[in-house]
């Protein structure tokens, strides 16, 4: 039976020849499979000729002649013969002449050796891949050339045509190096609009391609949502029905990105109200400021709405105003063009925000002044003026019409302490302005003299001056002082012919007017 043969280094089992073993790479010699150091030429055991330099160690024979199986060499070729001396295992000599170092005596002796003694052996691992190695060498090598290349410029059209043509590449998902998108979708610009009683839109946009979806939620925390646009897009718009009315619903925007990262954004809608189904209520129709030509038209109304008037000279009426769309709750419509001592039918029409309509009673009539009426006794339409006051300004009666009006001829000499004055203006200064005028008028006297006269007593309703008295004598004025009290239609109410008192006289006789 033929005897195993084991590598003296590491006991791996060999062949007869092998010149270096398989499972450690010790340098073996092939005739008697001794451990060699790498840079005998012969073994150090039985003296077989090794050739120079081999890595693994290759046998050189001796001369043709002779072998080790040879029982008769030739003539003058030695014959090589065991013989004793060290043994070497990797390097280290072994004292004794025979056996082999166990596996774990060489381990603790090859780590010392191969770090103090011998540094051939580190080398011996490198020679079992010597092409991996210049694989290794050759790539890095290469990797080199071509960055410098690319960095100083050479390959650049080259390169820019492969970049341009890999980034047309749809690569496989496996293959991607991409991070995976873990950001949600930025929602902004949300919008409620076209919001009626039972409906809705709702829009916003996302910076990224997201789906659109709304959730829904009533008073009661009750949900709903509506179906999913799967369409991946940047302007979201998404119309709601069935709403209740006079409702506030709490909505949520949801968005998600093709990688399923979900945004929201919350608010609130609230729908409109049952519609208003009751028109205005209209109340206080007054007629004002009657002339020849011209009439003030007044009424209020609970809510805010229009207003305008329908007149004629019969029921039919067959005339109407301007509507005034300002939405108040006070009225005013001054209707002008019309003739003198005529009875004229109105009525007044008012229309809230929600178009209800409501239309005064009918039948009520108002009649224009006519023209043989005007004179200086009660009852009368008073004359119509126009004069100058201490500053420079005109004033003229008609344009108060709409408003009472107290005119008080006097002249310096008939209240020379001016306490008639002091009267009027404590009255003006309580009384609003839209309702009441009052003029006095100095007779046949310069607005010199009079400036000089109510200089320092601090009053602010206007001086006037009728230099020639022509004023006065159409009033046939022939009492100092005399004040006419004139309502808001320019007729003349009341005549005081003597000087006014105090200011509770005053409002006295507005208060009746």
């Amino acid at each position: 039976m033929q005897q195993e043969i084991r590598c003296p280094n590491c006991g791996g089992q060999i062949e007869s020849g092998q010149q270096f073993c398989v499972w450690c790479g010790a340098r073996l010699c092939p005739h008697c499979h001794e451990a060699v150091p790498q840079t005998v030429t012969s073994c150090p055991r039985c003296g077989y000729l090794l050739r120079p330099g081999q890595p693994g160690g290759v046998a050189q024979p001796s001369p043709p002649t002779a072998s080790p199986q040879t029982s008769s060499p030739g003539p003058g070729v030695p014959t090589p013969q065991p013989r004793d001396g060290p043994k070497y295992v990797m390097g280290h000599q072994f004292a004794g002449t025979s056996g082999h170092p166990s596996a774990v005596e060489y381990g603790k002796t090859h780590i010392k050796s191969s770090l103090e003694q011998e540094p051939w052996a580190t080398s011996l691992p490198a020679r079992r891949f010597p092409k991996a190695m210049v694989a290794i060498v050759v790539i890095s090598g290469i990797g080199l050339l071509g960055f410098a290349a690319i960095a100083f410029g050479l390959f650049g059209d080259t390169f820019s045509t492969a970049q341009e043509f890999i980034s047309g590449v749809e690569w496989p998902s496996f293959l991607s190096h991409t991070p995976a998108d873990v950001t949600p979708p930025e929602i902004q610009s949300v919008l409620v609009s076209d919001i009626t009683q039972t409906s809705a839109v709702v829009t916003w946009e996302t910076d990224e391609p997201a789906t659109s979806q709304l959730m829904m939620c009533e008073p009661d925390g009750f949900c709903t949502w509506t179906e999913p646009e799967e369409t991946l897009i940047t302007n979201h718009s998404v119309a709601l029905s069935d709403l209740k009315p006079d409702t506030t619903y709490h909505y949520t925007v949801i968005s998600m990105d093709a990688e399923e990262n979900e945004a929201t954004s919350e608010g609130e809608l609230a729908t409109l109200g049952q519609g208003d189904t009751t028109p205005p209520v209209i109340s206080g129709v007054d007629v004002s400021g009657r002339g020849e030509s011209s009439a003030t038209i007044s009424w209020e109304t609970d809510e805010a709405a229009t207003g305008r008037v329908e007149y004629g000279t019969t029921d039919a009426y067959g005339l109407t105003t301007p509507s005034d769309e300002e939405l108040t709750t006070s009225h005013n419509i001054t209707l002008t063009g019309l003739e003198p001592d005529i009875t004229y039918y109105f009525r007044v029409k008012s229309e809230d925000a929600s178009g209800n309509e409501a239309i005064s009673e009918t039948a009520r009539t108002f009649a224009t002044l006519s023209t043989s009426s005007v004179g200086h006794e009660v009852g009368n339409r008073a004359p119509d003026f126009t004069l100058q006051t201490i500053d420079g300004e005109s004033v003229t009666l008609s344009d108060l019409r709409g408003k009472m009006v107290m005119v008080n001829f006097r002249t310096i000499g008939s209240d020379p302490r001016g306490n008639e004055l002091y009267a009027i203006q404590a009255v003006f200064s309580k009384v609003s302005h839209e309702e009441l005028a009052i003029l006095v008028i100095h007779i046949k006297e310069s607005a010199k003299d009079v400036e000089s006269f109510v200089a320092g007593k601090d009053l602010t309703f206007p001086i006037l001056i009728d230099p020639q008295g022509e004023v006065a004598a159409q009033y046939s004025v022939t009492s100092i002082p005399t004040t006419f009290f004139i309502d808001a239609d320019g007729i003349i109410r009341k005549v005081e012919d003597e000087r006014l008192r105090n200011a509770q006289q005053i409002e006295t006789i507005l208060g009746s007017l």
